[in-house]
């Protein structure tokens, strides 16, 4: 591919609000600064003057372009560098058979879900949602889940068992992005980080490409990452445990062991409310 030339898939959100997100890997084609850059659209001499923020990496200004061509969701978007601030956009229409076949790569569809407007509340808070219906859902009754009020010891959702008076505790740590495009790293400050045999985290990564959680899970004593993780020390926070998990089962990783599908999660948590029975008889 010519390094001054990339294609990429359009999605609904770009081209509702006339906008197109530069992926990482060509960024440096663009300005460095808020500009305003001229587009000609495919083979005419048509242009004109959009604008280009290279914080959020997008081109602003393309919504009567795209309404002209009646772009559409998957349509492919090819983008020329002609010389400084000028630029080329071709729209290439698929067919509906082939648009069946095209999809977005992990990458592209990181890169999108991350500047979609969620904030890192929001998004916590839908992974703990997926956490806490997972838990419902395959608990058939046995589970109910509860939400603390507050956050301020790092729970974020308690477990309890029918009949069973003493429930487990959980931290989950959401991740919407890969490190290295396979593993999952996770940071747990030592303030919310008090290990105890009801004390457990659950780790989620967030798959873009199919809007649910990833198939594995991590889910960890909070005794074993005091005990295992990387402390480091944060200026603004203090120290936290470090740690990557490769999000596969064969890895070997000292973190896979801590690995499960996230089907198995209420099992998991059953097998804990069997050791608390026997340790409250």
């Amino acid at each position: 591919m010519n390094n001054q030339k990339f294609t990429k898939n359009l999605i609904a959100i770009e081209i509702e609000l006339g906008f197109v997100r530069i992926p990482n890997r060509y960024k440096n084609l663009f300005p460095n600064t808020i500009s305003k850059i001229k587009v000609y659209l495919g083979k005419t001499k048509e242009s004109h003057r959009v604008g280009y923020n290279p914080k959020h990496q997008r081109v602003f200004g393309l919504v009567k372009i795209f309404r002209s061509r009646k772009a559409k969701p998957k349509d492919i978007l090819e983008i020329e560098k002609l010389s400084d601030k000028k630029f080329r956009l071709t729209l290439k229409k698929l067919k509906p058979q082939e648009k069946e076949k095209s999809e977005l790569s992990r990458e592209e569809a990181e890169e999108i879900i991350d500047f979609s407007g969620l904030n890192t509340k929001v998004k916590g808070d839908i992974v703990e949602d997926k956490i806490k219906d997972l838990i419902l859902l395959y608990g058939q009754g046995l589970l109910n889940v509860y939400r603390p009020s507050t956050d301020i010891e790092g729970v974020d959702l308690i477990v309890k068992k029918k009949d069973i008076f003493q429930p487990l505790f959980i931290q989950v740590k959401s991740r919407w992005k890969l490190l290295g495009g396979r593993s999952l790293l996770f940071q747990v400050d030592k303030k919310s980080l008090r290990p105890h045999h009801t004390y457990y985290l659950i780790g989620a990564y967030f798959d873009p490409k199919q809007l649910e959680l990833h198939d594995l899970l991590v889910f960890i004593p909070t005794k074993e990452i005091k005990k295992e993780a990387t402390p480091i020390k944060i200026k603004s926070r203090g120290i936290s445990y470090r740690f990557t998990v490769p999000l596969n089962l064969e890895s070997n990783s000292r973190f896979a062991k801590y690995l499960i599908r996230k089907t198995d999660l209420v099992n998991k948590l059953l097998e804990k409310f069997d050791y608390l029975e026997e340790v409250l008889k």
